[in-house]
């Protein structure tokens, strides 16, 4: 692990930061499935509806500035059930305390669990030797995106549609999509965004048959670069615990920022 000493901050400023540039990054993505449905601003997050399969249909962050009421939840449950689909609320510690109690009582339960991880930018440790990393070039989006479904899904995009995903993640204003090559080949994908000198690392994702050749930390480390040159003071990202890309943040100086739960009211056809 590289050792980093990292500076003391607020931990409910740095969860809503966190939590903020999480929340716009999304809701910027242009999903066609949105339909121009515009999100829901509630008690310091969001509720946003990228469509009835997306697992990035949620709420983020509410609940870090005061209450969330019945009203609101039941606002948020009409957005984000359109079509029928799960809702899915994330919580974190620094959350309102009675939202916990109010979603079990309506039925949500825990999906996953994830980890928040943060540093500074800099110092920016080196790029491992044999991966080029770079931002994608005009012409490049499809091959992206192609890449994008390859590394999630272990297998090509069988449809237009199923490539719409990565392709909004090229598209969304804000997004820095990066290319990992290795032999002058692509073999990894990642996003960067920035708000409020929050950089925030996302759809971090190698083929399979090229995982464990250190092409996640050198994404890692090129988009931190990306960050410090663009004068952020935290880099974060998400994981599920215990994984490779956990090793990986760890390896790059990352600390815990906080926990999050993903809590799932399953659909309503399936009580």
């Amino acid at each position: 692990m590289t050792a980093v000493s990292l500076p003391w901050v607020e931990p409910r400023v740095l969860a809503r930061r966190i939590e903020n540039a999480q929340a716009e990054q999304i809701d910027r993505t242009p999903f066609p499935a949105r339909q121009g449905v515009p999100s829901l601003r509630i008690a310091g997050g969001r509720a946003i509806f990228l469509g009835v399969r997306s697992p990035y249909s949620a709420a983020i962050g509410v609940g870090l500035e005061g209450m969330v009421g019945t009203a609101d939840l039941e606002r948020i449950e009409e957005l984000l059930s359109r079509g029928g689909g799960a809702v899915r609320i994330e919580l974190n510690p620094f959350c309102e305390p009675s939202l916990s109690a109010k979603l079990g009582a309506r039925g949500y339960r825990v999906e996953r669990f994830l980890q928040v991880w943060w540093r500074t930018p800099s110092p920016v440790p080196p790029a491992p030797p044999g991966v080029e990393v770079r931002p994608i070039r005009p012409g490049e989006e499809r091959r992206w995106a192609e890449l994008f479904f390859r590394a999630y899904l272990g297998r090509p995009a069988g449809s237009e549609q199923e490539l719409s995903g990565g392709l909004g993640l090229v598209d969304t204003e804000g997004n820095t999509c990066f290319f990992a090559l290795q032999d002058g080949e692509a073999r990894g994908v990642g996003v960067v965004s920035a708000t409020e000198g929050v950089a925030l690392l996302s759809a971090d994702g190698v083929a399979p048959p090229f995982r464990g050749r250190g092409i996640q930390l050198a994404l890692i480390r090129a988009r931190m670069a990306w960050a410090a040159e663009r004068g952020c003071d935290v880099v974060t990202a998400s994981t599920e615990p215990l994984t490779a890309s956990q090793r990986n943040y760890e390896k790059a100086g990352f600390c815990c920022a906080y926990p999050k739960l993903v809590m799932m009211r399953p659909p309503l056809s399936s009580y």
